[in-house]
């Protein structure tokens, strides 16, 4: 939704205004604020027009304002960027949750004249006719006395675009608040952010809910999860199984454990912003928590399973559960990481790329299994045939010493 002339000049008053309007201001850092001014009819009944202001650097790439009290679930989402042509973009959106939230033309949203980017700044004057309910049986009650909107921005290159179904990436910090709105009740102008008889109440500074770059953590935990599952994990079990050279055995061990750490740092930053952000409940962290709980002692599991078999030469039950909780997990580890990347919203470039390299990494390790096993039983079948060979011997000599001369 583009600010354009026609816009502003339906939105200039024309009756002017009845009483002085209030504006209720929240910054929450960085140079970005909302304003938000409900006139008085809307505050007695309920419904009707409400007007919001978004303001921040252009050095992001896109600034947010939703509605909303559950974070991104069921979330009504006001996203602004820059157009390209000096002016802004307005995209009214409903967020189902850890998705990318897609645009929503039923919300009877438009952009109101003082819309634009001045002095690196972009804004966007905004009247809403319809954002007392919006889809999934979303409300917000502007008779009461406060209500839960969420905020959220992502630094980058300006998108510069008039498509109001743009795609947007992620963003880097993002929050919730509950937003008084006693100084916000007040006045019937159509444009109340142009109302030169306005009384802004003083800001409100706020930045709860994760006010750091959430964006790192997310993008740190899926690159040290993915080196550890899609190249280390399988590469020390290919190296094991199909490897022949000197000092083996601690080439594996070494490339294993400094898997495991990147593994073990990797959950405890999927584990914070899978709290932070109310994403516990979905597949991507329990098969992590799953994953965790196979994976925490495969360290000493291999020390364990290492010495008994310098000492017999043969496989004990330590030996098979290393063996086999290691290949469940880095096969379950290398499809979790794509339900991560689809979680997360990532570009599908990303999940191709990934699910390309993963399918290549997966299929070597389990060729690399089979004729690991393979030729197990044949030196084993070949050591039999030996042992019986010898056997053989001893016993005819054993008879022909018994005849005697």
């Amino acid at each position: 939704m583009r600010f354009s002339i026609l816009t502003a000049a339906v939105a200039i008053p024309t009756l002017g205004s009845i009483a002085n309007a209030q504006v209720s201001e929240q910054c929450v850092g960085s140079g970005v604020c909302y304003r938000l001014n409900i006139p008085e009819s809307t505050a007695q009944t309920g419904s009707g027009d409400i007007y919001f202001s978004l303001s921040g650097p252009t050095t992001y790439s896109w600034i947010a304002l939703g509605q909303g009290s559950n974070g991104m679930s069921n979330a009504n989402v006001f996203v602004v960027y820059t157009d390209g042509n000096g002016n802004v973009t307005l995209s009214p959106r409903h967020s189902r949750g850890r998705t990318m939230p897609t645009y929503d033309s039923n919300i009877d949203a438009e952009l109101l004249s003082g819309s634009g980017v001045q002095n690196g700044v972009m804004t966007a004057n905004v009247r809403c006719g319809n954002c007392q309910s919006w889809q999934s049986s979303g409300s917000m009650d502007f008779t009461a006395s406060s209500g839960g909107w969420i905020h959220a921005r992502a630094s980058g290159n300006a998108l510069g675009s008039t498509n109001a179904q743009q795609p947007i990436r992620q963003h880097d910090t993002h929050g919730q608040f509950t937003w008084n709105f006693a100084p916000a009740v007040g006045g019937a102008t159509a444009n109340p952010f142009e109302d030169t008889t306005l009384t802004v109440g003083p800001a409100a500074t706020t930045e709860s809910g994760s006010g750091i770059n959430t964006a790192a953590v997310l993008w740190c935990h899926g690159i040290f999860a993915s080196v550890a599952f899609v190249l280390l994990f399988p590469l020390g079990g290919i190296l094991i199984r199909l490897g022949n050279f000197p000092n083996l055995i601690w080439v594996h061990a070494g490339l294993q454990l400094f898997a495991w750490i990147l593994f073990v740092t990797a959950f405890g930053l999927g584990l914070y912003y899978g709290i932070i952000d109310n994403y516990m409940s979905e597949a991507h962290p329990i098969i992590g928590i799953v994953l965790v709980a196979m994976m925490l002692f495969q360290p000493l599991f291999g020390w364990f399973h290492h010495r008994r078999f310098v000492q017999t030469g043969a496989r004990s039950a330590v030996t098979y559960g290393h063996i086999w909780i290691g290949r469940i997990a880095i096969l379950l580890g290398m499809i979790n990481g794509g339900l991560g990347m689809q979680l997360s919203g990532v570009d599908t470039t990303y999940i191709i790329a990934y699910s390309v390299f993963a399918g290549f990494m997966g299929a070597v390790y389990i060729g690399a299994i089979v004729y690991g096993e393979m030729m197990r039983k044949r030196k084993h079948t070949a050591s039999n045939r030996i042992d019986e060979i010898l056997n053989d011997k001893e016993r005819t000599n054993v008879r022909r010493s018994s005849v005697g001369p």
